[in-house]
């Protein structure tokens, strides 16, 4: 008798563990969109009956890193710090098709040398409040470009399971609706990855080489060739900053006056294709909550570019909560550079923020990532539920 009721016991503690094993979610298609309109009246559900279907998601992080770590069937590959062009658009593709009913994606424009800026839907569009997110809009920070797309596969791989601050992923992509440009300046970064051979258009390419030889002969490169000089390339393919064109403070900003691997601010404001992608699509937008612009280098946050005393409170305050939970540090020196996040701020009254990405000179090497992505994998779902 005490020999059946051990081998019962042992029975009931296996499937008991066996139970509460679920740290990798399935990569399954789910079905299309039935077309169900949304209203965005329902309030965030709390992710108390999480429990029971994913017991060990208490240990978020954990989670997390089992998820960067795992290799069966991963789409997004974080194992290779050049992720490119050609990677994104076809993770993208692999994602929407994957998850129909909470991805899709579209191009927003043409950059200088013509190559679609991609735009990720991640959520309900017709939900009643949006994120935005730009990343890639430096050249050499293309690190940012494949942290962003992890974060959308992370969240539509857990979108049943995943709970954030106590609310569901699934009421937070029902009542959200994150709108997000993972490669700002597809042109710029892949001149840094790969030099004049990513480009075809001769008049570019030669451009370029003029660039290189003004910027050789001011001191601003010693790099020997030309393909050494554009591994640290910042701006698009005409040589203008993007993070520098856009039309907030735009006439006051005075770095350099020709176009250069950095901080020239073009022509006119807003004069380059990949800028008026952002700003049409931030204009398009009716409800948006917050924008977060994502950068590297320095484990920073800018957050004031000299708003009204109202929005730099609500700026700060959820500064202060992206802080809190990735220990960046908030520069409280006000930073005016015609950037996006100043534009956004001062010409739009929106919520924005640049979240500087890890430690040293970009490009950032592969080994950087794992960090990255433990302080900022839940990012956009952090933002979403701050306004809770």
């Amino acid at each position: 008798m005490k020999r059946v009721l051990a081998v019962l016991l042992l029975i009931l503690l296996t499937l008991q563990v066996t139970s509460c094993i679920q740290l990798k979610p399935e990569y399954r298609a789910e079905e299309p969109n039935d077309g169900t309109a949304h209203d965005g009246t329902e309030t965030l559900a709390p992710a108390d009956a999480l429990d029971a279907v994913f017991p060990s998601w208490s240990d978020v992080e954990k989670n997390a890193k089992l998820f960067l770590t795992a290799t069966e069937n991963p789409i997004v590959d974080a194992t290779d710090a050049a992720y490119s062009y050609t990677d994104m658009a076809t993770d993208l593709q692999i994602l929407a098709n994957a998850y129909p009913t909470h991805l899709s994606y579209r191009s927003i424009g043409k950059s200088v040398a013509g190559r679609d800026i991609y735009l990720a839907v991640l959520g309900n569009p017709d939900a009643p409040r949006q994120i935005v997110v730009s990343a890639g809009i430096h050249a050499r920070e293309y690190m940012t470009p494949l942290l962003v797309m992890k974060q959308i596969e992370y969240i539509l791989a857990y979108r049943n399971d995943g709970a954030c601050n106590g609310f569901s992923y699934a009421s937070i992509l029902e009542k959200y609706c994150f709108y997000i440009v993972p490669m700002s300046n597809p042109d710029g970064i892949m001149l840094s990855q790969e030099g004049l051979s990513s480009l075809s258009d001769t008049e570019l390419c030669d451009k370029i080489f003029s660039i290189y030889y003004a910027d050789f002969a001011a001191g601003i490169t010693n790099a020997g060739n030309v393909n050494e000089y554009l591994k640290y390339w910042k701006a698009n393919a005409a040589g203008t900053d993007l993070n520098r064109n856009f039309d907030a403070l735009w006439e006051e900003y005075d770095r350099i006056f020709r176009p250069s691997c950095q901080n020239y601010k073009g022509p006119s404001a807003a004069s380059e294709p990949e800028t008026q992608a952002l700003v049409t699509l931030t204009e398009s937008l009716n409800n948006i909550q917050a924008v977060l612009c994502i950068h590297s280098q320095g484990e920073v946050l800018y957050w004031d570019c000299g708003q009204n005393a109202a929005l730099s409170e609500a700026t700060r305050a959820f500064t202060a909560m992206i802080a809190a939970r990735n220990g960046y540090y908030i520069v409280d020196e006000q930073n005016n550079d015609a950037s996006y996040s100043d534009w956004c701020a001062l010409e739009k009254g929106l919520i924005a923020v640049t979240v500087e990405t890890g430690t040293g000179s970009c490009p950032l090497p592969i080994e950087q990532f794992e960090t990255i992505w433990s302080d900022n994998f839940d990012l956009l779902l952090l933002s979403a539920v701050y306004f809770e």
